[in-house]
Formats: structure tokens, sequence, C-alpha cells
């Protein structure tokens, strides 16, 4: 376990749920907690516009994530393994209990599936936390950070499913090999890419290529590109000034957007900017749980 600990943070692996944290940060703090039970939970309750890398690896390397839960709940001494799926996702949620009817004992300790109902703010993982335990999906107060106190009190890794399908890889091929794959910053990404493109779908390309190389994967651009969103929603949108910008956590950090779930949308001369930006800030007042200041005040 201890190995496989030392080879994660090798790999420099970032949070692929949207926030890039360092995972081997995550797995050291809850494996050292003095409390033994603890918890690994996954969470796939993909909903943030324009991101369905998740949705695609559930359905089509269902085990890939699975020895990825596997590998963690090794890792961090767990009690039991908790995959939260989001709802709507029947495909995804027959293919994960058809892999875990397969696997079987191999997985170590029980897993289970938890079904999400659609809520946009339990993606956040304390908001996930309070759903699981039956309560109304509302994010806690931080810290404590579910690595101290998560489901039911106790020590919680919560991953997302592009971060534990990575685990796999890293275990058997070592981290270095992992850290390699990256341009800009460690490993591959799951690129979304839809919008005005040829071919839109999901592209694993070297994590901190630029706009114009992930729609090239996409067969092209259609019509005269005007601008794009990274990062799904929540990172807004740039002008084309930025095509040949990386594409990776830290670099649009510095020009004030972000990579989170990396759902890039291309949107061509014909699209109204304005119109464009006023949907996402209705999605936005439409799945705010209203609980902090700037949602509050923010979306009225």
């Amino acid at each position: 376990a201890k190995a496989s600990l030392d080879e994660l943070e090798a790999s420099g692996l970032q949070g692929r749920g949207g926030a890039g944290f360092p995972a081997a940060f995550k797995w050291r703090a809850v494996r050292g907690q003095a409390v033994t039970e603890r918890y690994v939970v996954c969470n796939a309750d993909e909903g943030e516009p324009g991101t369905f890398k998740d949705r695609e690896l559930l359905l089509r390397r269902p085990h890939l994530v699975l020895e990825g839960l596997a590998i963690a709940a090794e890792v961090v001494g767990a009690v039991e393994v908790i995959l939260y799926v989001r709802g709507e996702f029947e495909d995804c949620r027959r293919a994960l209990e058809s892999a875990i009817a397969v696997a079987g004992e191999r997985l170590g300790v029980p897993f289970r599936i938890a079904l999400g109902h659609g809520a946009y703010i339990c993606g956040e993982e304390t908001a996930l936390l309070e759903a699981l335990e039956g309560r109304r999906g509302m994010p806690r107060l931080k810290p404590p950070y579910p690595t101290e106190v998560g489901f039911r009190g106790k020590p919680t890794l919560m991953n997302n499913v592009e971060t534990l399908a990575c685990v796999p890889g890293i275990a058997s091929r070592g981290g270095q090999w992992f850290r390699d794959l990256g341009r800009t910053e460690p490993g591959t990404k799951l690129y979304c890419v839809s919008g005005h493109v040829q071919r839109p779908g999901v592209y694993e390309l070297p994590l901190g290529v630029c706009l114009d190389e992930v729609v090239e994967a996409a067969g092209g651009y259609l019509g005269t590109p005007r601008a794009f969103s990274p990062g799904g929603a929540s990172s807004g949108f740039l002008p084309m000034d930025y095509r040949r910008h990386p594409l990776d956590f830290g670099a649009l950090a510095k020009v004030g957007s972000m990579l989170g779930s990396a759902g890039v949308v291309v949107l061509d001369d014909t699209v109204d900017l304005a119109e464009a930006a006023w949907v996402q800030a209705v999605f936005f007042e439409d799945e705010s749980c209203g609980q902090c200041a700037p949602c509050r005040i923010g979306c009225r």
C-alpha cells in the first residue's frame, strides 16, 4: 500500500473532477487518520454542462474505475466503497453492477451504488455526503474536510471517476510513466469537445494541449470560431486569442478561467455571446443552493 501511495505521489496526478487537487495528498490524509472506520466514495455525479467524460468511462471502462477504487480502498484501509452515480445514468449503473458482479470478492471490500437525483450541487463533495446520509444536499462548512470528518463523520476519500481510472495504470507502470504522458502538467486528460466542431466527443490527449489541438482531434472547426469555454459552464468564455493557450489547471487559472472538468465548448460567429452568457447565468441561478453569500446575493 505504501508503494502504491509513493507511485501516486510521483505521478503528480491531480483530481480530474475540476479542482485539480493533488490526489496523493488526499490519500495520505485519510490513511493517516487515527479512526480506523474509513470510507472511499467515487464522485460519479457528472453535472457540469458540456462535460460527459465520466459517463463514457463508466459505460465503456467500468472495470478500470472499480480497480482504481479497490486500490484506493486497500491503500487507505477503507471498510466500504460507495459509488454516487448521477440518477439519470441508468446505463452506467447497469454497467457498474455487472462489473461489480464479475469482480466479486476480488474487490476486497463491499462496493455499493447510490443514485443521485440530478441536483448540480450534489457534485460538491460535502453536499454529496449530506445526500448519501439521507439529508438535503447542502454543502457543509469546511474545515473539517471529508478526509477527517466525512461520511457518517468518519475519514473519507472522495475522488472523481476519471481520477480513479488513472490509478491502475500508475500502479502497474509507475508514477514517472504517467507524469511523462503530460505536456505542461502530469498525465493525459479526457477533453469533452462539443459545439461547433466536426466530431463532438471525448478525446484523450496530453494535459496541456491547446484548443487548436483538441479541435484538430475532433475533426476541425465548423464555421468561423469566435469564443470557447475551456472547462464547463463555471469557466466562462475565452476569445479565440487564447486558442494556443495550454488547457491545464495552472495556465487557465492565470488568465482568470479554469480547466475544471475540461468540458470544451466551441462557439462560432453565428452565436450571440450575450445570450450564451445569459444562458449560463440562468443555469447557475436555477442550480445554486443559495447557501453562501456570493450566490445568494449575486445570482438574483
